[in-house]
């Protein structure tokens, strides 16, 4: 039986530290939750579409999880789906918890949950939102026109939110966004295809 292999980049520990060092451990562990939740989505899905994961990667571009075995289309975007999905219904649940209980922490992280979801869900490569977009319009469209419309739509996802950014930093409103952008622009694959065999 093939071990599964865990692989951490540099990259990822230092912005892991750098959160740590920012936040402290209560805002890391605010981030790190809805994160578990979901990649822990994507992981059911894979379980129940009958596919072997194989390996994760943890980098500044994500955590990467890789599996093998055959689904369609739809499967594939099942797969990316799930991951956004189980982060909303989290951001739902900590958030009526937290309010429920008067713990703030909790509506921090269901904040935080709701945010990644959201970004995950942009139809833009490397988010799950571009790889659903990718996996369907390649099985629509054919895999040129499909790749080309995935490249064209991450393209103009990320110039409008570096252009929504700017706007923020020039009126003061912080350089989060601009950020966000410059990370999913720096992450584009000119083909606008992805790997069928991998979710973020």
């Amino acid at each position: 039986m093939k071990q599964k292999k865990l692989e951490i980049g540099a990259g990822a520990v230092l912005f892991a530290a750098l959160l740590y060092y920012l936040g402290g451990g209560a805002v890391l562990a605010a981030l790190l939750l809805p994160a578990a939740v979901h990649e822990l989505g994507h992981l059911a899905a894979l379980k129940l579409l009958g596919l072997k994961v194989r390996s994760f990667r943890l980098t500044l571009k994500g955590f990467c999880i890789e599996y093998g075995g055959y689904t369609g289309a739809m499967g594939h975007a099942l797969a990316a789906a799930c991951g956004p999905m189980a982060g909303l219904w989290f951001a739902w649940g900590a958030s009526w918890l937290g309010n429920r209980l008067d713990k703030p922490w909790l509506c921090l992280t269901a904040g935080v949950s709701l945010l990644l979801s959201a970004f995950n869900l942009l139809p833009a490569l490397p988010l799950d939102g571009g790889r659903i977009l990718s996996c369907l319009s390649a099985a629509l469209l054919g895999e040129k026109r499909g790749g080309l419309l995935t490249r064209w739509a991450s393209l103009a996802v990320g110039a409008l939110l570096l252009s929504a950014g700017v706007w923020q930093m020039l009126h003061g409103r912080g350089a989060a966004l601009t950020l966000a952008a410059v990370w999913l622009l720096l992450y584009q694959d000119e083909r606008g295809l992805v790997n069928g065999r991998e979710v973020l």
